[in-house]
Formats: structure tokens, sequence, C-alpha cells
């Protein structure tokens, strides 16, 4: 079977009222659903603080999202930065976009993931890609690996397509 690969065409149209981007796919792939998730991600913008200064961010930058002393954080590379948001209003609004709740305060962006390591007690630690660990609690385990299926083919409009 004859891989094929995905062709991009770039066209500047000054006339346009507005910059715009069309994506065509004989199936949502994978590498279709990363790029989409990418796009939307990119232009995600969150509002929280550090030190009482405002900080705009972009979605694609967080590798996690925690409730402490319910208060929530949003974890980047380097930064933690505040947010006034519930864990629960974030995860509903990025499920979708590759964000799961993995234990009771930590909803985890899956593109951040670099390897998943077996742990004792039916666990799974999330080695990040900023060296960071997360542990995925048992009870969240089932969901997470259905959520990780689902990204695997697709995402979750995919299901829909025939």
């Amino acid at each position: 079977m004859r891989k094929t690969e995905l062709k991009v065409n770039e066209y500047q149209q000054k006339e346009l009222p507005e910059d715009r981007i069309d994506v065509y796919y004989r199936k949502k792939t994978t590498e279709v659903k990363e790029i989409l998730d990418f796009l939307r991600k990119h232009h995600q913008k969150l509002l929280g603080k550090v030190n009482d200064k405002k900080i705009i961010f972009s979605l694609q930058d967080v590798y996690y999202f925690e409730s402490v002393d319910k208060k929530t954080f949003a974890y980047l590379d380097h930064d933690v930065i505040g947010l006034d948001v519930r864990l629960q209003d974030l995860e509903h609004a990025y499920f979708e976009l590759g964000f799961i709740r993995v234990s009771k305060s930590t909803v985890l962006n899956i593109y951040k993931i670099n390897t998943l390591k077996p742990e004792i007690n039916m666990r799974v630690m999330a080695l990040l890609d900023n060296g960071e660990k997360i542990q995925i609690n048992r009870s969240y385990k089932a969901k997470f690996n259905s959520f990780l299926h689902t990204m695997s083919q697709g995402g979750f409009q995919n299901e829909a397509d025939p």
C-alpha cells in the first residue's frame, strides 16, 4: 500500500475581507486531527494573573490545569498562571481539543505527553515534554484510555463520519 503525502497549497489573495484557512480531507486521520486542533488551540487565548499582573496566553502552551486550595492554575513550560475559572469548566470547554481530567485536581493536555509509564496500583505516569510527571489516577484511567483511542482515530467529529 502506498502512503500518500499531505498536500499543502498556499495562496495569497489581497482582496479577501479576512484571512481564512480551509482544510479538505478524505478521512479525518490523526494527522488531520492534530492540525485542526493546533489551529483551534492557536487562536484560543486565556486571561490569567501572575503576581497581580494580567497575562494573556495561548491554550496551546498549557501543559495542564490544576486546582489547588480552590484556586485554578495553568501550567506552561516555565510559568504558572492563576485563573478565575473552575477546573470543571476548563475540562468541558477544551475536552475536544485534547484536555482530559486525569485526577480530581488535574486536567491534562494530551499533546504535551512525551511517554506513558505504567505504575503500581493500576496507575499510569505521564512524562510531559517539559520533564514534569503527572499521575493518571486509576479511577480516571479507563476514560483516559478511551479518550486516547478516540483521538488516535481522528477525534470526536470523526465518530459521525461514515
